[in-house]
C-alpha cells in the first residue's frame, strides 16, 4: 500500500509542475521575445514545425514565401501538429500556432481533416493548406505577402451545401489483413491476423466494437526432428460512452479473451465506467489529465488448472486510471497510472505507471526519455506444475512475473546553421 502511495503522489506531483510550468513558459517567453511592427519587416517569417512526420521537400517547395528553421529558440511562429482518429477512420489534425515574436497576434489553433480513403498526396497537401491558411496572419506582417496571390476554385454560381443525407447514419467499418512468412533452411516462421472494425462517433455518443484473431507459428528443425509452437488468441470488445458535459463521461465496455498462451479458454467481463476530465474536452489536443474508475464481474475458464486450482471462476475487478498529455512549445509529457484488483483478495492485483517525458533544455539541446514499470501479483491464469524447457525456448506458455520494467533515455545536440530551406534529393 505505501508503494500505491508513493506512486501516485509523484504521477499527481508531475500533473501540477507540468501543467502549470508549460502555461507560464509560454506567456514568459513571449512577453521576453515580442515586438510590435506596424510596417511590413523585409526578411522571411521564420517557422519551427513539431509534432508529426510531414514531408517537407512538399512543404519546402510549397511555402518559399517563410523560412523553415530547425531550433524553436530562433522561430517567429512555432507550431504543433497533433493528430486524432475521426468518427470516419480518418484523421483530425490540430495546428497550434505560437506566437514568439509579434505581439499584436494571440496563439490560436486550426484544423485539417482528412478522409480515411485519401490517398497520401491528398492527405499531405490537405495539412499543407491548412497550414498556409493559418500562417496567413504572420506573414501578412511581412514583405512576402505582396507577392501572395490567392485563387479561388469554385464555382462562381455555387449554391451552398445542403446537408448531406448519411444512409449509414454515422457508422463506419473497416478491415485489416496481415501476413508475414519467413522461410529458412532449419527454422520456418508464419504470421497472420485480421481485425474487423464497426464505430460510431457523435458529439453525445461514441460506440466501439472490435474483433480480432491472430496466429502465430514457429517450426524449427534439427537433427531431422520438427519443434513446433503454436500461439493463438482471439479478441472482441464492444463499448459504448456518452459524453454527460464538457469534462464528465460515462460508458460500458464488454470483452471477450481467447489464448492458449496465457491457458484461457475465455475471459469474458462487464463493467461500467464513469471519467472526469479536469480540463475541458475541447482543449484536449494540447493538455488531458483524466481519472477513470471501471468496475465489473468476469467469467473464466482455463486450459489447465491453474496453480490456485481452479479450471474455472467468476471474479469481480476494479481499475483506476489516470492518464496525462501536456503538449507545450517546451516539450511534451505524457504519463499514465493504471492501479487494477481483484475484489475477492485485493493481493491480487497490478499497478502500472507508464512515463514519456521531451523536452527543450536549451538552444541545440533537448533530452528525451520514457519509464514503464509494472507490480504484478494479478497471474490467476498460470498452469499448475512444471514448465518444461522446450516450451520456455519456443515461448508456448506465459511465465511468472512479480514485475516487468523497461526504460529508454536520449539526448539530440544540434548547432550550426538554423535554415533548412534546400530540397536537394540527389543520391
Amino acid at each position: 500500500m505505501l508503494l500505491k502511495f508513493y506512486i501516485l503522489t509523484i504521477f499527481l506531483l508531475i500533473a501540477s509542475i507540468g501543467v502549470s510550468a508549460g502555461d507560464n513558459f509560454t506567456h514568459e517567453k513571449i512577453a521576453v521575445k515580442s515586438t510590435r511592427s506596424y510596417t511590413k519587416r523585409e526578411e522571411k517569417l521564420k517557422i519551427y514545425i513539431e509534432g508529426i512526420r510531414l514531408d517537407m521537400d512538399y512543404l519546402l517547395r510549397r511555402m518559399r514565401f517563410v523560412d523553415f528553421v530547425n531550433d524553436p529558440a530562433v522561430a517567429d511562429v512555432h507550431i504543433i501538429i497533433t493528430d486524432r482518429v475521426s468518427g470516419s477512420g480518418g484523421m483530425v489534425y490540430s495546428l497550434m500556432y505560437n506566437n514568439l515574436t509579434i505581439e499584436n497576434l494571440s496563439d490560436y489553433t486550426i484544423t485539417s481533416t482528412t478522409l480515411s480513403s485519401d490517398t497520401y498526396e491528398e492527405s499531405r497537401k490537405k495539412i499543407t493548406d491548412a497550414l498556409i491558411l493559418g500562417l496567413m496572419p504572420f506573414v501578412n506582417q511581412t514583405k512576402a505577402s505582396e507577392k501572395l496571390v490567392f485563387r479561388y476554385n469554385g464555382d462562381a454560381e455555387e449554391q451552398p451545401a445542403q446537408n448531406a443525407d448519411d444512409p449509414w447514419n454515422n457508422w463506419t467499418f473497416r478491415g485489416d489483413v496481415y501476413g508475414d512468412v519467413n522461410l529458412e533452411e532449419s527454422r520456418k516462421t508464419y504470421d497472420y491476423s485480421f481485425n474487423l472494425r464497426a464505430d460510431k462517433v457523435t458529439e453525445e455518443w461514441r460506440y466501439r466494437n472490435n474483433v480480432r484473431r491472430s496466429v502465430r507459428t514457429r517450426k524449427y528443425i534439427t537433427d531431422g526432428e520438427e519443434y513446433r509452437s503454436d500461439n493463438t488468441s482471439n479478441n472482441a470488445s464492444s463499448s459504448v460512452v456518452k459524453s454527460l458535459s464538457s469534462r464528465w463521461s460515462a460508458g460500458a465496455f464488454g470483452s471477450y479473451y481467447n489464448s492458449n498462451y496465457s491457458n484461457t479458454i475465455y475471459s469474458i467481463s462487464f463493467k461500467p465506467a464513469i471519467e472526469y476530465n479536469i480540463f475541458p474536452w475541447d482543449i484536449s489536443d494540447r493538455k488531458v489529465f483524466t481519472i477513470a474508475y471501471y468496475i465489473g464481474p468476469e467469467w473464466k475458464k482455463y486450459y489447465e488448472e491453474t496453480i490456485f486450482d481452479k479450471i474455472r471462476e467468476s471474479l469481480w475487478e476494479q481499475s483506476l486510471r489516470l492518464d496525462l498529455q501536456v503538449v507545450q512549445t517546451w516539450g511534451e509529457i505524457r504519463a499514465g497510472l493504471n492501479a487494477t484488483n481483484y475484489m475477492h483478495d485485493w493481493s491480487k492485483n497490478r499497478i502500472t505507471l507508464d512515463t514519456d517525458l521531451s523536452v527543450r533544455i536549451i538552444r541545440g539541446l533537448s533530452v528525451r526519455m520514457g519509464f514503464r514499470v509494472e507490480n504484478v501479483h494479478d497471474q490467476i491464469y498460470l498452469p499448475k506444475g512444471e514448465v518444461s524447457l522446450e516450451d520456455v525456448l519456443l515461448n508456448k506458455v506465459q511465465l511468472p512475473s512479480t514485475f516487468e520494467v523497461g526504460a529508454n533515455f536520449g539526448v539530440r545536440v544540434q548547432f550550426g546553421s538554423i535554415y533548412n530551406n534546400v530540397v536537394n534529393n540527389r543520391l
